[in-house]
């Protein structure tokens, strides 16, 4: 089992996560969070977070999903964004494509789609930025700049 198999992925980022949706509930629309958030229910709707969005081996997310890192054990029909870190466990199954700077993909986890890094993420994190309202330079930006 990986690091973050669903009892170790529960313990080590909990104080680290501001939302948590618990495995019994449902949320039907769009999710903004200027926190971390970890979702062991379902979202029917984006999901859209300034810190990591981290999708519980039970959660379920049916739309987009943008944050600043991105972990998955759990399952997602849609796209992933992160300026970071998108990390996929071997329990997580994803449709949907990848935009990232840097992936990590466990063994056994399903993964349908395109995967997208480096350069093309500039534009995904600028997104994200105004989604959040953040306005402090990327790292992507800083790296761009020097």
């Amino acid at each position: 089992m990986s690091k973050w198999g669903s009892s170790n992925l529960r313990s080590i980022h909990t104080a680290d996560i501001s939302t948590l949706l618990s495995k019994d509930t449902e949320i039907r629309g769009s999710v903004k969070a200027q926190g971390s958030i970890r979702v062991d229910g379902t979202i029917f709707g984006d999901l859209v977070s300034a810190k990591t969005v981290t999708i519980g081996a039970t959660g379920v997310v049916e739309g987009n999903i943008t944050g600043e890192g991105v972990i998955v054990a759990g399952k997602v029909k849609g796209s992933l964004t992160a300026r970071g870190k998108i990390s996929l466990e071997g329990t997580a199954q994803i449709e949907g494509d990848l935009n990232t700077s840097r992936l990590s993909i466990s063994e056994g986890a399903v993964f349908r789609g395109l995967s997208n890094m480096g350069v093309a993420v500039r534009s995904a994190a600028r997104s994200l930025e105004s989604k959040t309202g953040d306005v402090t330079p990327s790292k992507m930006d800083r790296v761009a700049a020097a």
